[in-house]
Parts: structure tokens; C-alpha cells; sequence
């Protein structure tokens, strides 16, 4: 009986655990008028094969799994750019390299562990929002502990295709190589791996990443109450007290002197 009770006031201790969603973006401010066409708007022009941006552990709020993702379209709204065409895959997984140092000659070389696709398939249309269009992508979660690596997206491109005027998405205003604004730090960067007429290229390290919203959830256990605790601390020491007790009366039995 008392077993029982133990382990309903532990459930009940427990019932409290829920999923918190929340959503974090990084990479604000965006630099003024301007913005990046890869890899969203010209991978064609730029014989663009595979973009690649890192995100700083220590700008995450904790241990989450990754839902969706949204780039935004703040900075040029007006020039009719649109999406590129062709098939893009988005892979996220754990890097030990910082924002600025990535490897750009391989991209196999920045992945570290745990590389699992999010999103496969063509591009979306622009979304409107309340200030900025976005290009949002709901994927397979992930799930990211900052406590084991920054974080790599990793976007490979077949097929790309794309025309004039190039579509430009928000890009972080403090970069490795770019002045921050006062109370910025850098938080992300980008590798861009491709070929132009035969040639291999490739670069990055520089300017911050394009600015990336995170929309996740997030595992809460809240602190059991104090009654709670003490109840299953109760119920264990009245298990370990019968069970002594019972452990005597059979030895007595056995000795002879009951």
C-alpha cells in the first residue's frame, strides 16, 4: 500500500512536465539597404553548389528541437525578386568550427557530428509578414544541445536556376570582418562552395550570416512543490521502515523466538 503511494505522489510530482515553444532569431541588426542573394536568389549566377552558415552555441536559450526555420526580406522589399528555382537540401548538424572559421575548401570538413536533413524539395513563395516578407521551412526536428558544438546548416543546390532582379534576403550586420554595432557581438557566418565556367570557387569567413529565426520547442520540468517531495520522501522511508521490520519478524521466526 504504502509502495502505492510512494509512487503516486512521485507521478504526481512529475505530472507538471510540458513542451514550451518559443522562437529566437539571430543575426540582428540587418545591414541597411542591402543584403545577400545567396543562396536563396542566384545560385545559378554564382555557380552556387553549397552554402553553408554557422550559428554560435551560446546564442541558443538551451537544449531545443529545431521546427522551422525563416530568412526575412526586409532590407529590399520592392525589386520583385523572387525565389530561385531548383532542389534544395537543407542539412543541420554540430561543428567545432567558430563563426569565421570555416574550412572553404571542402564543407564535408566543417561538419562535425549529428548531420541530419531537415528540408528537401523547392523553394517556397515569399510569405508576407507584418514588416518583412519571409521565406519559412518547417522540417524534420532537430534536436541541438549547445553543449556539444555551434550549430552548421548546411543548404546543397541541384538544379539551380534564376533571373533578374535577384532576390535578396537580410543579412547579419556584425560579421567576423564587419564593424558591430555597439552591444552586437558576431553570431553566425557563411562558406559558399560552387563553380564558374568549369572553375572551382569558393569563400566566406567575412560578413555575418543571413539572419535566421529558430522556431522551436523546448522540454519544461517544473520544480515539484515542496509538499509534493515531501510526501514521496515519506513514503520511501516508510517502505525501508516496513521493510526492516518485516526482514526482523522473519529472522525471529527462523531463530525460534516467535
Amino acid at each position: 500500500m504504502m509502495k502505492s503511494v510512494c509512487v503516486g505522489a512521485l507521478s504526481m510530482a512529475l505530472a507538471g512536465v510540458s513542451l514550451h515553444a518559443g522562437t529566437v532569431v539571430l543575426g540582428e541588426p540587418a545591414v541597411p539597404g542591402t543584403g545577400n542573394c545567396d543562396p536563396f536568389g542566384c545560385p545559378a549566377f554564382f555557380g552556387l553548389g553549397t552554402y553553408q552558415q554557422v550559428y554560435l552555441a551560446s546564442a541558443f536559450p538551451g537544449v531545443i528541437n529545431i521546427d522551422d526555420l525563416a530568412f526575412f526580406q526586409g532590407q529590399i522589399l520592392q525589386n520583385g525578386g523572387q525565389p530561385a528555382g531548383g532542389t534544395y537540401t537543407f542539412s543541420l548538424s554540430y561543428t567545432s568550427d567558430a563563426p569565421g572559421g570555416l574550412d572553404l575548401t571542402n564543407p564535408n570538413n566543417n561538419v562535425t557530428s549529428g548531420s541530419a536533413t531537415f528540408f528537401s524539395g523547392t523553394l517556397p513563395a515569399l510569405a508576407p509578414d507584418s514588416g518583412p516578407n519571409v521565406l519559412s521551412f518547417s522540417g524534420s526536428p532537430f534536436a541541438y544541445n549547445p553543449a556539444d558544438g555551434n550549430l552548421l546548416l548546411t543548404i546543397s543546390i541541384t538544379g539551380a536556376t534564376n533571373s533578374l532582379p535577384f532576390l535578396y534576403l537580410d543579412e547579419a550586420q556584425c560579421g567576423p570582418a564587419t564593424p558591430c554595432p555597439i552591444g552586437s557581438t558576431v553570431v553566425s557566418s557563411n562558406a559558399y562552395f560552387g563553380s564558374v565556367k568549369g572553375v572551382p570557387v569558393s569563400g566566406g569567413n567575412d560578413v555575418g550570416g543571413l539572419i535566421t529565426a529558430f522556431s522551436y520547442t523546448a522540454s519544461i520540468v517544473p520544480t515539484p512543490e515542496p509538499g509534493s517531495v515531501f510526501l514521496v520522501l515519506a513514503g520511501i522511508g516508510m517502505i525501508g521502515y516496513h521493510g526492516r521490520r518485516g526482514s526482523a519478524r522473519r529472522a525471529k521466526r527462523a531463530s525460534g523466538q516467535d
